[in-house]
This record gives C-alpha cells, structure tokens and sequence, in this order.
C-alpha cells in the first residue's frame, strides 16, 4: 500500500520578475516534493511587471516577464498568475502577496518563495512539521528549512536555530498584522521613489530614533528587525533542506554566490530525521539573540555608521535650504529665481526632491535640453 501523502493546505505564494531559468528550477523542485500533496489551484505566482509607473524606468524587457510566466504555466498549469502591470519592486511584489495570503485568502500561514531557492525533495514536509512543532509558540513569526550550509550540524537529528534570511519562509498572521504598524513608516519612504533606488539615508535617519538598528535598508533588513523590536521570533533547521541559486541578481553576484559557498550547498533529502523539539527557554534564546544583535549595532556602531554615510548621501526629503534652491536653478535652469517670494515659498517648507521634480518637469528644463 502506498504512504499516504500530507496535503499542503496553506497558500504557496512565489514571487518572479525576469529570471524564468532560475523559477523554473525553483518550480520543478517544488512539484517534485516528497511526502506531500499539492493542490495547484494554492499556488500563486506573484509575477511583478517591466516599468515603473513612479519614475517611467524600464527594468526588464516583456518577453522576460512571459518567459517567467510560461516556466511557471508549463509546471503548474493550474496555478494562478497574478501578474502585475507595473514595476512594483521587491518590497511592495512580496507585500502585495502577503496581502492576498492573509486578507484575501484569510490564511493563518503561508509559504512563500523567491525564484531563487532550489529545494530539496523534502523540504516541504520539513516545513509542515516545523509548522505543527511551532504551533504551540505564537512568538514564533518566521520559519524557514533552507539551513545554515556553514554549519556542521548532527547528521542524525535536527536542531531549530535562528533564522537569517527570509528564503522560501513560512510567516504567520498574527505577527504580519503586528510588523504592518511597525514597518508603515518605511514603506512610507519606499513608495515615494523606484525601490532599487530607494532613500537609504531617509530609513536611517528614521532608524536614529529607535532603540535597534541596522546598517541596511532592505526589506528584508527592516523586517528582521521589525521582528526583534517587536518580540517576534524568526527560527529555521540547522540542516540545509534548499539549495540557494541565486548567483545572479539583486543581491548577488558570481564572485560573491562563491566567496560565500553558496555553489557547495548540498540539500538533506530525508524527511524523517527526528527534529529537536523546540522550548519556550529555546525560543526566548534565540528571539534574545536576535534582539541583542540589532540592540548592540544601535548602541556601539549606528552613530558611527550613520556620521560616515552622511558625509556621502543626502536625504531628498529633506526641507531644501536657500543655497540648494539657488544650486537647483543654476543647474537646471541656467538662472537664479526671479524674486524674494520664491525663497518664502519653498525654503524650509518643500522638500529637495519636490523641487527638483518640478524644475526636471518644467518647460523651461526641458526647452533647454537636447533630445538624445
């Protein structure tokens, strides 16, 4: 008789963009998993769109978007595309399908993945036994089997540690209701620009206040952190159920994919390795671990960190000064405003980025530019 196969029931959500080999290999994996059964009609592709409707930036070809689409189709025939018309980014692709997880579909759980993950035949049933040993733990936001590849874990027996980054991770609805309040102010600034060219010191500059910080602006960066100042505990295997194949991307490069062993990552295949049970003393542990991290960098070296980017970047949301209102015009428009009540209009009260918008978009800008 054949082993009864363990239903998925939770929302699988992939997030795509112009990398169709790389979900491809994601996608076969997904539907080669072991011990489980997959009902493609939960399985969502997050497919995020070519041109930015904020800045009009071209950021992918269409015929990249439809490749992403049709690997996924030609896997999952059944599953849902909802493919976005506009360039939405990364931070606000994932938002949107966490969105529809846990507004739309109502679900207590989902699972969600990049295009760049590679799993292992077992790492589905890894997570849902990582989702019933958790269960009793409603401190526990993140959880994730893709493992530590740097470790030397016991062979015979898995352990939970903490969670680094946020790869092919299940998240929970209470505490993505919680890390929505907390991280409103970030996405506040993340949606007045592209976010690959997102106001850095603008997050930092909010980041001074708090009592945790970090030296990165990702969204994955502030939801980690978001976790920690928020006691919300993010835990994965110690085992490495996924191979990482992100070798080319935002965050990655060859040389960087190498130097940090990603290209030796081997997945563990079985999934019937005993798994340590978690503790409420475990947990505490590793959740004190992350928060003392984030607590000691504001503490010992954000200061530091925050003086030297400073001297480098400027934050556009700044109030412009008369001096920059007089840079701005000399600069783009060859002249300094005609009148004082210029000056009463704009300095101190409009932001950097206002002003140079409005002059990029004027006539006399534009009159005075070369058509390229």
């Amino acid at each position: 008789m054949a082993e009864a196969l363990q239903p998925i029931e939770v929302p699988i959500i992939i997030f795509s963009f112009d990398r169709a080999a790389y979900l491809q290999r994601f996608c076969e994996s997904l539907k080669a998993q072991q011990g489980v059964s997959l009902d493609e009609r939960r399985i969502f592709l997050l497919q995020d769109g070519p041109i930015s409707r904020r800045s009009g930036v071209r950021y992918a070809e269409d015929a990249a978007m439809a490749d992403s689409v049709a690997a996924f189709r030609a896997v999952f025939p059944e599953g849902q595309v909802l493919a976005s018309a506009e360039n939405l980014g990364i931070a606000f692709n994932i938002r949107r399908g966490e969105t529809l997880a846990f507004e739309t579909l109502g679900a207590e759980t989902a699972y969600f993945f990049e295009d760049d993950l590679e799993l292992g035949p077992s790492y589905l049933l890894m997570m849902e036994r990582l989702r019933a040993l958790l269960a009793p733990f409603p401190e526990v936001g993140y959880f994730a089997a893709y493992g530590d590849h740097r470790a030397r874990p016991d062979p015979d027996r898995v352990r939970i540690v903490p969670l680094d980054h946020h790869w092919g991770f299940a998240l929970r609805r209470g505490p993505w209701k919680r890390l929505q309040e907390w991280l409103a102010p970030y996405f506040s600034i993340m949606e007045k620009t592209d976010y690959q060219s997102r106001n850095h010191i603008g997050v930092y500059r909010w980041l001074e206040g708090r009592a945790m910080a970090i030296d990165k602006s990702s969204q994955d960066a502030m939801k980690a952190l978001a976790c920690a100042d928020l006691g919300i505990a993010r835990v994965m295997t110690d085992m490495t159920f996924a191979r990482y194949i992100g070798e080319k991307g935002a965050s990655f490069n060859e040389r960087r994919f190498r130097e940090m062993g990603y290209d030796r990552m081997v997945p563990v295949e079985r999934g019937d390795l005993p798994v340590e049970p978690p503790t409420a003393d475990s947990i505490r542990a590793i959740l004190a671990g992350q928060q003392a991290h984030f607590r000691n960098f504001r503490e010992r070296e954000f200061d530091g960190f925050l003086r030297r980017y400073s001297a480098r970047n400027w934050d556009a949301d700044r109030p412009a000064t008369r001096e920059e209102l007089d840079s701005l015009y000399a600069l783009l428009l060859d002249r300094l405003p005609e009148g004082e009540h210029i000056y009463e209009q704009y300095v101190g009260k409009a932001p950097v980025r206002r002003l140079r918008d409005i002059m990029i978009n004027s006539r006399e800008f534009r009159g005075r530019t070369l058509k390229t």
